[in-house]
């Protein structure tokens, strides 16, 4: 019965991982039940036989996106508190390599299909964004603690200026892989100037050091 199990694990996630290539190529009304079985190289019957629909998969590709994203994020500020995190965080999210590329492309891919646009607000809602939010929120918290932002910072504010950068990034780069070595630089030198400023923001008593992005990026 493990056996079984493990199989039949292995299969699913062939599956969904297939259907995310499909999305990110060539986008989710392309995205049918055959066409997805023949990517993953397996029966239209084994796909129906795991998943209810294309909507069913499609969610679960969504929360395997996610998945890639949270992964990202947990490998880079691991260690890492206050603005260190928030770098590493930025990092992780925007396009600056070919995996998160793929993540954005997925994601640009669901915003641009009407159905699959209800499918993200629920992503959004249900985990997603309301996740990366309360993250961020506890990185600006604890950079105030460690005496790096000021007691007075609007912490929601600063939260809203980080999503903003990252989206727009993301949106910049996503699904154009030619754009990808100049959103790169652009990245780095965006995030410079914001942690800069937010490290301006600190009271003059707590002069603390921060990593700057390229020492961030070569740990």
């Amino acid at each position: 019965m493990m056996v079984k199990t493990a199989r039949d694990s292995d299969v699913k996630r062939r599956i969904v991982i297939a259907a995310r290539r499909v999305v990110s190529e060539q986008g989710v009304h392309a995205a049918t039940m055959r066409g997805i079985a023949a990517e993953a190289d397996v029966t239209t019957g084994a796909v129906t036989h795991y998943f209810a629909d294309k909507a069913d998969v499609m969610a679960a590709v969504l929360q395997y996106n996610n998945h890639l994203a949270v992964d990202r994020i947990s490998g880079r500020v691991a260690g890492r508190r206050g603005l260190d995190a928030l770098g590493a965080t930025v990092e992780a999210l925007v396009p600056m390599d070919e995996e998160s590329l793929h993540i954005w492309t997925v994601l640009i891919a669901f915003w641009g299909h009407v159905p699959a646009h209800r499918m993200l607000d629920s992503w959004v809602t249900e985990g997603g964004a309301t996740g990366l939010r309360s993250w961020l929120v506890k990185i600006f918290r604890d950079a105030v603690s460690l005496g790096e932002l000021d007691p007075d910072v609007d912490v929601e504010r600063e939260t809203e200026r980080a999503l903003v950068l990252v989206a727009g990034l993301g949106l910049m780069a996503g699904g154009f892989p030619q754009e990808l070595e100049q959103v790169r630089r652009r990245t780095e030198d965006l995030l410079s100037d914001y942690l800069d400023g937010l490290a301006r923001s600190r009271p003059a008593d707590q002069p603390a050091e921060r990593a700057t992005p390229e020492a961030t990026s070569e740990r």
